[in-house]
């Protein structure tokens, strides 16, 4: 009896498994490669002051780290005087007699940054009025689409900007200073013996409000 039985039930239960309603699981989910918003990632990215990659990183440098050294192409070498920049000539143990530095002001700059061309005004400001004293600023513009890189060349001149605006398409000196995910605006300060004495990333107040102590500071 029980062998007869055991077909029947094998029969049974497939015929109820066929007779259910399938579930649609829909196509598998890939996580998204950055955190940012999935939808309009440009927007407002101008005025939150951060890049389209959602949360920035933590500070990769603090103060009294060795600043990354770097050298760069110029945006505007006719303006700056010369066509390159190197932060370890200005400072350092192999900083050049005759271009030694106090202090190095670097500020990081992009297009679509509103704070960024906002402070370009004060930042020629602090590098003509202390300039004699031992400061030497320079701007790091993260820029990769080169149809772009004519707004830089206009914001130079609008400004009327002779400070450095070094080339940064690839992001290699922001990742070095910034991170991967870029917070702007940020500046740094680095002392003549190329240590970092100031970090201020992706900063909600005007950097006339802070920036010119710190300078004053730093060139004690």
């Amino acid at each position: 009896m029980i062998r007869l039985l055991l077909p029947s039930l094998l029969v049974f239960a497939s015929v109820a498994a066929m007779a259910r309603t399938p579930r649609f699981l829909g196509p598998p989910v890939k996580k998204p490669a950055d955190a940012g918003p999935p939808e309009n990632p440009d927007a407002g990215k101008a005025d939150a002051g951060v890049e389209p990659h959602g949360k920035a990183d933590p500070p990769v440098l603090n103060a009294g780290d060795d600043a990354p050294m770097f050298a760069g192409l110029l945006h505007n070498p006719e303006s700056a005087g010369a066509s390159r920049v190197d932060l370890s000539s200005l400072v350092g143990s192999e900083a050049d007699a005759d271009q030694a530095a106090k202090a190095v002001l670097i500020s990081f700059f992009a297009t679509w940054c509103k704070p960024c061309k906002k402070e370009m005004p004060f930042l020629q400001q602090l590098s003509t009025e202390y300039r004699e004293k031992g400061l030497r600023v320079m701007s790091v513009a993260i820029d990769k689409d080169e149809s772009l890189w004519p707004q830089i060349a206009e914001l130079v001149k609008l400004n009327h900007v002779t400070y450095p605006v070094v080339k940064d398409r690839y992001n290699l000196i922001a990742r070095q200073y910034l991170g991967d995910k870029t917070a702007l605006p940020s500046v740094f300060i680095i002392n003549k013996e190329g240590k970092v004495a100031l970090v201020k990333q992706g900063y909600p107040d005007d950097a006339a409000r802070f920036l010119r102590a710190e300078v004053e500071k730093a060139l004690q």
